[in-house]
């Protein structure tokens, strides 16, 4: 069997109840918060060229760490 329970009404809040409870106690001291300015990127690392062989070296490299373990 399905027992319920009896709801208590609320009474009716005013409408500065309502905002208060809302948004919370607001006071007359404001403090403005300016952004900050962007950080400057740092410079790009330069790209190492590998030659095709160097490339194929290490790929192969790869592969033969990788059939091994």
């Amino acid at each position: 069997m399905l027992l319920r329970r009896r709801r208590t009404e609320l009474r009716p809040l005013a409408e500065d109840e309502v905002y208060s409870r809302s948004y919370g106690w607001r006071s007359d001291e404001v403090t403005n918060v300016r952004p900050r300015d962007p950080e400057p990127e740092p410079d790009p690392e330069p790209v190492k060229r590998l030659s095709d062989r160097a490339l194929r070296d290490a790929f192969r490299l790869r592969l033969d760490r990788r059939d091994a373990g």
